[in-house]
């Protein structure tokens, strides 16, 4: 047997054991709060609630990937010659694939949460009666307008500091 089956092999196991260890990680929530691995964007990293969650939505992808890599590998080992590396770069594109897919998922679940915390619950189409304006003031009270806004308008109107 040549070396080149074994070293693509070897590459495609230590990968799928970088992808098994985040799977896991992220699944049981001990992933570390970090730029370097697990799903990394910027709704994922504007806490730590989120980097959590996209994390665990990604963590069943992530195991998946690294059991295509995993059987990648076992035929990298088993099949000689060039097809060796065949395989190996397809479980490859295949596992990139499936990687990025859940991670999509987990991107859009941090941005869920991000509106949720954000207090941006109000929205200019929002009907409200007379009664429930004299009960409840509105974020758009602030600024005198009669469409909230409050997301993209938060701490013009107020008397916040631009750089606190």
């Amino acid at each position: 047997m040549s070396a080149l089956p074994v070293v693509a092999a070897v590459l495609v196991f230590a990968l799928a054991a970088v992808l098994a260890v985040v799977g896991v990680l992220g699944l049981i929530g001990r992933l570390p709060f970090n730029r370097w691995i697990g799903v990394r964007a910027d709704e994922t990293m504007r806490s730590r609630e989120a980097f959590d969650l996209a994390n665990r939505v990604a963590a069943p992808g992530m195991l998946g990937a690294a059991g295509i890599l995993l059987l990648s590998g076992l035929v990298t080992l088993g099949v000689g010659g060039y097809w060796a590396i065949v395989f190996a770069v397809v479980g490859l594109i295949a596992a990139l694939f499936v990687v990025g897919l859940v991670s999509a998922y987990g991107v859009r679940a941090a941005a869920v949460l991000a509106a949720d915390d954000d207090g941006c619950s109000c929205c200019s189409s929002h009907e409200t009666s007379a009664t429930d304006v004299a009960h409840e003031s509105s974020p758009a009270d602030d600024c005198g307008t009669s469409s909230c806004g409050a997301c993209s308008l938060r701490g013009v109107c107020s008397n916040e500091s631009a750089q606190a």
